[in-house]
């Protein structure tokens, strides 16, 4: 999806409002961007909220494995040293 879709102008101020539901880290991502457009034109806002609260629960999932295997790791550490006071 190279092209950017044209969204109405009467759907602009929606749009640039739905922006800032989005996480900071994704708001510039063009293809996010992209999807929220064409969500919001297709769709209206329900759908595009919709869409965002997706990427959001993705984002909250990420962030939580990250932090499990984070915490694994930590866990296998000090096990190796527990393991080599052992021995």
């Amino acid at each position: 999806m190279a092209n950017k879709v044209n969204i109405p102008d009467e759907l602009i101020g929606t749009y640039q409002r739905l922006l800032f539901q989005i996480p900071e880290k994704l708001r510039n991502d063009s293809h996010t961007q992209q999807i929220t457009q064409l969500y919001l034109k297709l769709g209206g806002e329900k759908l595009a909220r919709q869409y965002i609260e997706i990427v959001k629960m993705n984002i909250r999932e990420e962030e939580r494995l990250n932090k499990v295997e984070s915490e694994d790791q930590e866990d296998s550490d000090e096990e190796d040293e527990f393991s080599d006071y052992d021995s």
